[in-house]
């Protein structure tokens, strides 16, 4: 009986043991698979942010070099543009562009196939014209009706930078598809370019991917309407916030999208791989692993060591893949940023963070070939590196960019170094025999202990070189103060906006506006003002250039406009008669759909009389979306919000755009008036108001500092003055004192609110 019970025992031992060790097999094989997706997705987003970066540089590289066309053939423009355009024919063909074209300001263009065109409709044109380097959404070609894109820029006429003409170039869609028709994952992987409401740009042509794309939103939907909807709405907000992150889709099969900005007109590279890459890979280990686990149980030692190793190696290929760059077989950023870290805390000497890339690589390449240019990265990495001491270290990252590490005792040995080293790879002798000479640029970042992140000193490096790229006479440049301090200035402001505006510290002040007939006040606008905490005054140039680019400007708009509404509504009750204050809105508002009806809201709340309020638009915001434009003006109209024409004349204005926006009041710019005195500004000042008057709208003149001034503007017709002449920006207090002294009679008070 007793050896039975041993034998009971050692069955049950036995399965205590199977089971512990199938529970081990099966938690390993699940840490498995999910170690294996996280890795797979960090390749996608690798993949896909290289991509954008690519994208993206392949675009800059395009404008740079109409930038380049355009100053070569402006001369031969002014005199014959026909001749400009054979003279660009060889340009064309050499980059592979489907056409290169030069257009009057009128839209007659001439290209480099004999195609005579008109292209005034085509936005790229009139952003061109107004001095922008732009590349359009994907187009249908005039000529064969094919899917193309359009770079263009302005062409300018010595000594001066308001454009005569427009130099353009058309590139096929199926050219630029091959630019993202890179295999990875082994041919497994596709890539789609879209814009932000989901159009397709650039689609693909895997056979896997969506057939007939044109919406990705749609596509997503029709695939896997129940599985989808959820991946369409984060895709959505993905692109829409313009940032980048995965999602898992169904389209005949499991798969994973990362998106990534590409940092031009919005677009956002798609880029895809199979569910399949990832299980494949998983199952393939989980095989092993299953087996493993069985044989443990007769050698449980011996399997556990054999899945230890092929754990090790896995892990080893995985770092290869991170930590390797597949062109100099040197360090990845990746592995310069692991490796940087512990090198800046064991340093017993200065340290310096290096920013390196070639000014004109892409032409290198189009010149000798890629492989020629993979052998120009081998070489500067093989020179760098045999240059390096004890404790510094070199990585190759995107295209031809580098990043080291050096140690120093003084700036001038630094120096010494840095400038020995562009001098010593200044000439590259190609496989021909043919010497290239170098540009070079490099921007420096001295570690000073206040920042402890590689990153953001690697980040710094780079902004130094930015400084100072393609300058061609400056080959480094070093991370200053002023550059440091502006960003903590910048991050000072954005810490406190939100408070400030919660707090009320924004501020209107009220500059008023006089008829040039009576010079009487008949209205003011609202600028505005950030008085701190401290009763310090913080001027608007300090704050909003910094909200324009981060989109506190909407928030501050709104705030500005209802703050005036409760003002003149108080205004009212105190039994003054206030008059009409515009009131500033940016043009990065009107991409808000409900814009419209917020700002009539706050004014239906505020019980104001829609008289009582105008709108300034910057002269911008109305050749960037004409449709837009309208839209929120005949909406604003209905309820009898009038609107104005802001700083016209600073972007190079087209007097035609005129006629197709309903606009009330147009405001001539400073940089008008002060040109006063000058025959040929004021035949044009002249000529802009009696164009102006044609057409129904009235015109006030910004900056009006002078008697002169103002009796010239008087005479020509200008109907009212805005500017120091009369009186400066002032605050709440100080123009309601200035109400109480104007005198107005009840029929010019009724007249001035219907103007």
């Amino acid at each position: 009986m007793g050896k039975y019970k041993k034998l009971y025992g050692t069955l049950l031992l036995g399965l205590i043991a199977i089971i512990i060790l199938l529970t081990a097999v099966f938690s390993y094989s699940r840490s498995i698979e999910e170690s294996y997706k996280e890795e797979n997705i960090n390749s996608l987003k690798e993949l896909s942010n290289q991509g954008a970066l690519m994208l993206n540089n392949e675009i800059k590289n395009k404008q740079n070099l109409l930038v380049e066309l355009s100053d070569d053939v402006s001369r031969i423009f002014v005199d014959d543009p026909q001749a400009a355009a054979v003279y660009l024919k060889e340009a064309a063909a050499r980059n592979n562009f489907k056409r290169i074209g030069v257009a009057l300001t009128d839209g007659r263009a001439y290209t480099t196939d004999d195609i005579a065109l008109n292209i005034s409709e085509r936005g790229y044109f009139s952003r061109a014209l107004h001095g922008q380097m732009t590349v359009s959404r994907n187009l249908d070609d005039y000529t064969d009706g094919g899917r193309i894109a359009v770079y263009a820029v302005p062409i300018l006429s010595d000594g001066s930078d308001k454009p005569i003409g427009v130099l353009f170039a058309t590139y096929s869609m199926d050219t630029f598809r091959k630019t993202i028709e890179v295999s990875f994952f082994s041919g497994a992987g596709y890539s789609y370019v879209v814009q932000e409401n989901g159009d397709v740009v650039v689609d693909s042509r895997h056979p896997e991917s969506f057939k007939n794309l044109k919406n990705v939103y749609a596509a997503l939907l029709t695939a896997d309407p129940k599985n989808n909807r959820d991946s369409a709405e984060k895709l959505w907000q993905l692109i829409n916030s313009k940032k980048d992150g995965y999602i898992e889709f169904y389209n005949g099969s499991q798969k994973y999208m990362y998106c990534s900005p590409i940092g031009v007109n919005n677009w956002m590279l798609l880029t895809v791989t199979p569910a399949s890459v990832i299980e494949d890979k998983t199952n393939m280990v989980l095989h092993k692993t299953y087996l493993l686990g069985i044989l443990l149980i007769v050698i449980f030692l011996l399997l556990i060591w054999h899945i230890m190793r092929i754990h090790t190696r896995n892990q080893r290929e995985l770092m290869n893949i991170a930590y390797v760059d597949e062109i100099t077989g040197g360090y990845s950023f990746a592995k310069f940023f692991k490796e940087a870290e512990p090198l800046l805390r064991a340093a017993d000497k200065k340290t310096a963070i290096v920013s390196m890339d070639i000014d004109g690589f892409k032409y290198f390449n189009d010149m000798f070939g890629y492989e020629e240019g993979n052998d120009l990265l081998r070489y500067i990495w093989q020179e760098i590196r045999s240059s390096l001491n004890e404790g510094e270290i070199l990585a190759h990252g995107v295209a031809d960019t580098f990043i080291f590490l050096l140690r120093f005792d003084t700036r001038d040995e630094l120096l010494w170094r840095i400038n020995d080293l562009c001098l010593y790879l200044n000439h590259y002798i190609t496989k021909s025999g043919q010497v290239y000479k170098l540009s070079l640029s490099m921007g420096i970042y001295e570690v000073d202990g206040e920042t402890d992140d590689i990153v953001s000193m690697a980040d710094r490096a780079y902004i130094a070189r930015q400084t100072i790229k393609n300058k061609g006479d400056t080959a480094w440049a070093f991370y200053d103060g002023a550059v440091r301090d502006k960003l903590l200035h910048e991050k000072e402001i954005e810490s406190q906006m939100e408070r400030a505006l919660a707090e009320g510290e924004f501020i209107a002040y009220y500059q008023p506006k006089y008829s040039t007939k009576e010079q009487r006040l008949i209205g003011a606008e609202a600028l505005v003002r950030w008085r701190r905490s401290d009763d310090v005054i913080v001027p608007p140039y300090q704050f909003v250039p910094l909200f324009e680019r981060n989109g506190f400007i909407n928030k501050l708009d709104r705030y500005m406009f209802e703050l005036v509404c409760r003002q003149q509504t108080l205004w009212l009750g105190e039994g003054l008669a206030p008059v009409p204050i515009s009131v500033n809105m940016s043009r990065m508002c009107l991409y808000d759909p409900h814009i419209v009806d917020e700002y009539i809201g706050i004014l239906e709340e505020s019980g104001l009389p829609a008289a009582y309020v105008k709108l300034e638009l910057t002269e911008s915001a109305f050749f960037e979306n004409t449709s837009i434009m309208n839209g929120v003006i005949e909406a604003l109209h209905k309820v009898g919000i009038k609107v104005l024409m802001d700083d016209f004349g600073t972007g190079y204005s087209s007097m035609m755009m005129l006629k197709n926006v309903d606009i009330d009041v147009l405001k001539l710019d400073k940089s008008f008036v002060d040109d006063i005195g000058d025959e040929r500004s004021e035949k044009i000042i002249s000529n802009i108001i009696y164009l102006a008057h044609s057409l129904q709208i009235e015109v006030t003149a910004e900056g009006v500092e002078t008697k002169a001034q103002f009796e010239f503007l008087r005479d020509v017709g200008c109907d009212y003055i805005q500017g120091y002449y009369f009186g400066k920006p002032q605050p709440a207090e100080a123009f309601a004192d200035l109400l109480q002294k104007e005198t107005w009679n009840g029929s010019d008070a009724d007249a001035d609110t219907k103007s």
